[in-house]
């Protein structure tokens, strides 16, 4: 076990403060974060198999000898504990040490066999488990400077690959052989890796829309539907463009068109006060005006940061209303199957006064030929 004395940036202090105050509210006296995303914005640590204990006073990781310079290197103001029993153990252990009444565990992440783990060995008096959900993903929803610029990064690496990649297309290349290309280039740029496995879906695969990339050939006169983003210290984002080869369809052509229209119209709209399904409508009804309604079946937008598919919505059912400094994407699409489908991504935060794009590809018609 180790104790520093190192300030923590002030952006992580803010986190800590948030929270506590949450837990004061819940009377709660401890706060077990088991959901690894969650620990990282608490911490800034970016390993693995990680649980931190928030107190009203500390900030516990326990870790495994794995990452103990990691740790050092990366947040020397928790207290860290390397641990040489189970993680379970090593909680409820601290939990007692820093006299702890209440532990709340995170109900949305923690799985049953860690309950019962936890519970068999709280049996002792005077501490008590409490479930709790939502306890730290509503402050994840309102991203910070530091965090949005985080981001701005990942779109970065992510827009400069995807140009490498046009760059380097031929026809005979297959999808695979573009997924790891695309990869390849994001990590090169300083990428900790894909944000998501790639999507490339040529011609008629572009119909679907989580389409996983296979051995198929890209061949003149085709569309193909890329998907993709880049991780960044723990920051993803995420893109979606079309490439043309030689002559486009006209169908294609003609819902090109259409989801971009509906894309800038529902972008156009974002600004605080307004909900999720009222941005989500706005796209929906462009695409159902042009005779496209039952093509466009999924949502029009998620909220992304640590995970690719955070809380927040851009739906039909979605009751999210939006706030500064939330960053969400707008992904639109008509899906044609034995034809093929476009869909066009952009990430998009939520200002004081309206929008701010973050990404910053080209998407016209122009753009997507080569």
């Amino acid at each position: 076990m180790s104790e520093r004395m190192f300030q923590a940036p002030l952006y992580i202090q803010v986190r800590w403060q948030a929270v506590r105050a949450a837990m004061k509210e819940r009377n709660i006296t401890g706060l077990l974060v088991s959901y690894f995303p969650d620990v990282s914005y608490l911490t800034g640590f970016e390993g693995d198999d990680s649980w931190a204990l928030l107190t009203p006073d500390r900030v516990w990781l326990v870790s495994d000898s794995r990452y103990k310079q990691q740790i050092e290197r990366e947040c020397p103001w928790v207290r860290t504990v390397i641990r040489r029993k189970g993680l379970a153990e090593e909680i409820i252990r601290l939990a007692r040490r820093a006299g702890i009444r209440t532990l709340g565990v995170q109900a949305e992440s923690l799985t049953l066999r860690q309950h019962q783990a936890i519970a068999k060995l709280t049996r002792a008096p005077r501490l008590r488990l409490r479930p709790v959900e939502d306890m730290i993903v509503g402050f994840r929803n309102i991203k910070d400077e530091h965090e949005i610029g985080l981001i701005e990064q990942a779109l970065a690496i992510a827009e400069r690959s995807f140009e490498a990649l046009k760059a380097r297309l031929r026809v005979g290349m297959t999808e695979n052989d573009m997924a790891g290309l695309l990869v390849y280039e994001m990590r090169r740029r300083g990428a900790a890796n894909a944000a998501f496995d790639p999507i490339v879906a040529a011609g008629s695969n572009g119909s679907l829309p989580h389409y996983r990339p296979d051995s198929v050939k890209l061949q003149n006169n085709a569309s193909v539907l890329v998907d993709w983003g880049a991780q960044f210290k723990g920051y993803r984002c995420d893109l979606t463009r079309m490439i043309f080869i030689g002559r486009v369809p006209g169908k294609i052509m003609e819902i090109y068109q259409v989801v971009l229209a509906a894309q800038m119209a529902a972008i156009a709209a974002i600004r605080p006060g307004r909900t999720g399904r009222q941005i989500d409508q706005i796209a929906r009804s462009i695409i159902a005006k042009a005779g496209y309604a039952k093509a466009f079946e999924h949502s029009l937008g998620h909220g992304i940061g640590r995970d690719i598919h955070e809380q927040l919505s851009l739906s039909s059912r979605s009751k999210v209303i939006l706030q500064p400094g939330m960053v969400l994407t707008v992904e639109p699409g008509i899906y044609l199957p034995g034809l093929g489908g476009v869909r066009i991504e952009d990430d998009v935060l939520v200002t004081p006064t309206g929008h701010r794009v973050l990404s910053h590809l080209p998407k016209d018609l122009d753009s997507a030929r080569i």
